[in-house]
Parts: structure tokens; sequence; C-alpha cells
């Protein structure tokens, strides 16, 4: 069973049993994180005084803490935004765990409507006056293909490539830049060399955000946004690196995770032996 814990900002997260890893940075701390992460790196601070409506694509709806931190900002930013957010989740247990945390104060209104929702054919739908939010309970490659509209931001929190590496190659990310305008930013916590090369060979043009809980930059791409550049020494890295191998899945994106990884470790390994 998942255990819960106290992260740094004193927010409360879940070890998840799967995956063997917390749903957030306990050394950031869960708001923390999506704050610094996620919603501020997309700018969705900005974003909501700029347009009536926002939809948003989450990746990993988690313990909810992305959307209902976005969404906090977005209505203090403009109280007339809609946000309209599309999230994709394959564990249907996290209501229950969601139910079992202490939500901060600032959250515990935006918390309270995101569980009066209900399920419709596979999904969870909530409708609030400022805000839209349809779940799709469905493994992401699957679901991800299924989706036919364009977002303004993307909020990308699969756990981590070691782990669940299905949802961090080439393919997948071109998948998920179909989906975004071309403005649109991608936020995700990962500094992986691997990650960022596939977000390049995908097509995006990537940047780093400011450490938060640790000393890595995560990172955010766009396809004609705009974003913060890479330092001269990640260019020189994702270059040299032989660690800056990009995972790679099929075109019907359904390579198991194992095969996934063993190619990435294979090529990997020639470019050591090189080196």
């Amino acid at each position: 069973m998942d255990s819960k814990i106290k992260t740094a900002d004193g927010t409360e997260t879940f070890i998840n049993q799967e995956y063997n890893e917390a749903y957030h940075s306990t050394k950031a701390g869960a708001y923390t994180e999506s704050l610094l992460k996620f919603v501020l790196p997309c700018r969705i601070d900005r974003l909501s005084k700029e347009k009536k409506q926002l939809d948003i694509l989450d990746i990993g709806f988690g313990l909810g803490y992305n959307v209902a931190v976005c969404i906090k900002v977005a209505t203090e930013n403009n109280p007339d935004v809609f946000l309209n957010i599309v999230s994709v989740e394959k564990d249907i247990s996290v209501f229950e765990k969601i139910k079992q945390l202490s939500i901060p104060d600032s959250l515990r209104e935006i918390y309270r409507d995101i569980l009066k929702g209900e399920f419709k054919n596979g999904k969870y739908i909530v409708r609030s006056y400022s805000f839209k939010i349809e779940i799709i309970f469905e493994e992401a490659r699957k679901a991800l293909k299924k989706i036919n509209r364009k977002f303004d931001a993307v909020f990308y929190d699969a756990f981590s490539p070691k782990v669940n590496t299905e949802m961090w190659t080439v393919e997948i990310f071109k998948t998920v830049k179909s989906l975004m305008r071309e403005e649109a930013v991608l936020s995700t916590y990962s500094a992986s060399l691997a990650v960022r090369k596939g977000l390049l060979e995908a097509g995006f043009k990537i940047g780093l955000v400011e450490p938060v809980g640790r000393k890595s930059y995560s990172t955010v791409a766009t396809v004609n946004g705009n974003i913060p550049p890479l330092t001269e020494k990640e260019k020189e890295r994702l270059e040299r690196s032989p660690y800056a191998v990009p995972y790679r899945d099929n075109e019907q994106l359904n390579l198991p995770r194992e095969i996934i990884l063993q190619n990435w470790k294979s090529i990997v390994d020639q470019k050591l032996k090189k080196a």
C-alpha cells in the first residue's frame, strides 16, 4: 500500500508502490514543486491575464497538485479566466489518496470542487464556474493518441525515466508536440540528458529552469514560444556526453518499457566503449 509522507514545504505526498518513487520532490515540497517547476515555467500567471480561456494538458494527474496550483494562480491573476484542463492518469486510486491528504488552506476549496466530479465512460469530469477538468483514466501512450485539440501549456509529470521509461521517448514527445500551440510551453521536473535530447529530436527547442530543492535545473520545451536559454555548458553536454541518447519507442507507442531501456543502454554502452 502507498505510504503518505510530509515534504519540505509542509505539504504531503505519497510514495507510489508500483514505481517506488514519491509523487513529488520531498526536498522541494509538493506545492512548491508544482508552482516553480510546472505552473510558473508554463507562464500560467501571464497567460491568464492575456486570454479568456486557457487549455491545459496535464500528463500525470497524480495527487492533483499541478492542476490545483494552476487554477489558484490563474484565477488570482484573472478572476474571469476559464481553464479547460485535460489530464491523463492511469491509476484510478489517486482519489483515495487525495482524500487522505492534509490539503493546504489556499487549495482547499479547489480540491473540494475537484472531488465533486463524476465518472462517465472511463473519464472523470469536474465542472466549476472557473474550470472544467477531464481526467482520462488510461495508460498515457494510448490516451494521448486519442486527444484531438491544441493546448496552451503542458505539465509533463510522469514518474522518472529510469522507472517509467516509456513516457520519455522521442515518439511520445512528438505526439505531445502535435497537441501544442506554437507558443505553448511544456514544463517538466526532469534534468535527464536522455529526456532533453529526446525533446530536441522531437522538434522542440528547450531551456532550463532554476533549481528547486536540488542542484539540477529542470526543463522547459516549446515549438516557438519564449523560454529561458540553454547554458553553453548544457549545450556541450548534449553534444558530447555518451548519456545524451534519447529513449525510443515505435510509431505505435507500444514497445515494452524493458525493451526501450535495454535499447537505450545498448547505445550508451557502445558510446562509452568508444570514449
